[in-house]
């Protein structure tokens, strides 16, 4: 069962690194090797998006939106060590970051900031979801 999940997370993981590729030409993120490592880089990503939404620079959210989505997507093939149904929330949750990610590269390119703060809060929401997943991770 854990191993068709990660089979169906890197299948996930791939079709969302495609789409980045098709749809905007950004910025590729490299992706750390252990969950600690792409959360920590999720987190200055997050930082990133709250100093440009709180100035109302919104012109390149979309990179870092973008980025976090991607990092996330990447967790599923990245925590093969927990457990089935964890893992599977995880993979189920990512694919609503996905969403987020598209609101906030909206919000950016019609100047909305207070459509950029309602979607960077749930998305602030979303991960602290995910990461609760990850508390009791054993790397």
């Amino acid at each position: 069962m854990k191993k068709k999940i990660l089979g169906i997370a890197l299948a996930i993981n791939l079709v969302f690194s495609l789409t980045a590729l098709a749809g905007e030409k950004d910025i590729p993120v490299t992706i750390p090797d252990t969950p600690a490592a792409i959360w920590q880089s999720a987190d200055k990503e997050m930082d990133e998006m709250s100093k440009m939404i709180q100035a109302g620079a919104l012109k390149d959210l979309h990179h870092h939106a973008f980025a976090v989505r991607d990092l996330v997507a990447a967790l599923p093939a990245h925590s093969a060590s927990l457990p089935a149904d964890q893992l599977e929330k995880v993979t189920s949750d990512s694919k609503f970051v996905t969403t987020l990610a598209d609101r906030l590269d909206a919000a950016g390119d019609s100047n909305d900031k207070t459509a950029a703060t309602s979607n960077f809060e749930k998305l602030k929401k979303v991960l602290s979801s995910i990461r609760a997943n990850y508390a009791n991770f054993s790397r």
